[in-house]
């Protein structure tokens, strides 16, 4: 039917494609599928040159941009969100600058170009429409404390985080509010404020439980476990991943839990409770999703234990299993320590044969043992490091920086990624 409005009819059905596009698109930028997101973009992207409308146009470059920062394509991402900016301060559209600018904030961000980052941050809770949600301002804020965090400026952070949690609270965001308390807790124990901290914590706790955020509330418990076991008071950290993993139960977060009990389990070795310590390891292991490095390491920590109790027998068995994953992934450093360990445990038994045996096997990977072995742990660290497995990263940091002390080498820069994973393992 062609008239008049034949015209606007066109318009009208282009704009409830676009609005259809943009929908599946968002959906998969919250599902975390980036790519399928960006693909859907460049195709309502298309239609808003039918539709010439400069605000729809920033919009959906705006969140084409972000589904690229995601993906790493920064300087793609940083086109975009350039080009939204332009089109936003040519129609004196305040809140699209705003967040045009914060897009351009996560590419310096990506660039770890902090004081960069801080600028677009500043800039665009500046222009920041009073009349826009007030918990958009909040994320603002949030997003520039988490930069003044990476950058170490602790004071900063502070003030960032309390704004953002001060809007939180008075909007009736209660899951905000609680987790601007961890981040809160996070800062304070960094400023070696240890009762703060605690009570940022517990504050983030009370507000989980009141809105049955359980996930959440879990994650408040093992931060404060976790600065427990770091100060030393391990019966209260035991106290707490008694809880933490009771609720992993509760959540059937097998994954999780395994992780748990294993951290306990390190708490337990250390209160010399071995018995305990052993059993939780066996359930750690019995959880593990998996049978790979972390499964070959669990076997490793329990063989350690079992060697305390004396239980040479069963002791020798679970290195045999982690020997064979290690020897799967061919990690020879280690697999070369395991079969001397392995040897050590046939001499202990009387086995001499088989102790020959594994002697042998052993001194095809222990050449130049030490440098090696930091090497490898090195590489091990890194490994779990980029998996997001920091407790396991941490544990080969430690061991490096053991290694590197015995030989003499500078262990400044070990010493910085200890303390980087750590902030990680208490963020997790």
């Amino acid at each position: 039917m062609m008239d008049k409005s034949g015209g606007d009819v066109m318009d009208e059905d282009v704009l409830m494609e676009w609005r259809s596009l943009m929908e599946k698109g968002t959906a998969f930028l919250g599902e975390g599928n980036y790519a399928s997101a960006e693909k859907i973009y460049l195709r309502s992207l298309k239609l808003t040159e039918q539709l010439s409308v400069s605000e729809i146009s920033a919009f959906n470059i705006r969140l084409l941009s972000t589904s690229r920062i995601k993906q790493g394509k920064v300087d793609l991402s940083e086109i975009g969100f350039q080009e939204a900016l332009e089109i936003c301060k040519q129609i004196d559209n305040y809140k699209g600058m705003s967040e045009a600018m914060a897009g351009l904030a996560s590419v310096a961000v990506a660039r770890e170009n902090f004081k960069e980052a801080v600028s677009w941050y500043e800039q665009a809770i500046k222009i920041y429409p009073g009349s826009s949600p007030r918990l958009r301002l909040s994320m603002l804020y949030s997003d520039l404390g988490q930069v003044y965090m990476a950058a170490e400026n602790w004071a900063k952070a502070k003030s960032s985080f309390l704004k953002a949690r001060e809007l939180c609270h008075s909007y009736g965001f209660k899951k905000g509010e609680g987790e601007l308390s961890i981040l809160l807790g996070e800062v304070a124990y960094r400023q070696k404020d240890v009762d703060l901290a605690r009570k940022n914590l517990i504050h983030a706790g009370k507000i989980f439980s009141e809105i049955q955020d359980e996930e959440s509330f879990v994650n408040a418990i093992q931060y404060w476990a976790f600065i427990d076991f770091e100060l030393g008071n391990l019966e209260k950290a035991r106290e707490s991943w008694h809880r933490v993993i009771a609720l992993h139960l509760r959540l059937q977060q097998k994954e999780e839990l395994s992780e748990s009990m294993y951290f306990l389990a390190k708490i337990l070795h250390d209160l010399k409770d071995i018995s305990n310590a052993i059993y939780y390891l066996e359930l750690s292991i019995d959880n593990y999703p998996g049978k790979d490095l972390g499964l070959a390491l669990r076997y490793e920590t329990l063989a350690q234990l079992l060697e305390l109790k004396p239980d040479y027998p069963s002791a020798r068995d679970y290195l045999k299993k982690a020997a064979e994953i290690l020897e799967q992934n061919e990690e020879n450093q280690k697999l070369g320590e395991a079969y001397e360990k392995i040897a050590l445990y046939s001499e202990r038994l009387g086995e001499t044969e088989e102790a020959l045996i594994y002697h042998t096997e052993s001194r095809k990977y222990l050449e130049s043992h030490q440098l090696l072995s930091l090497n490898m742990s090195q590489r091990l660290a890194h490994y779990f490091e980029n998996q997001r497995s920091y407790l396991y990263a941490l544990q080969y940091y430690w061991e490096c920086l053991r290694i590197a002390r015995e030989i003499g080498m500078d262990t400044l820069e070990l010493e910085q990624a200890i303390q980087r994973v750590s902030k990680k393992v208490r963020k997790k």
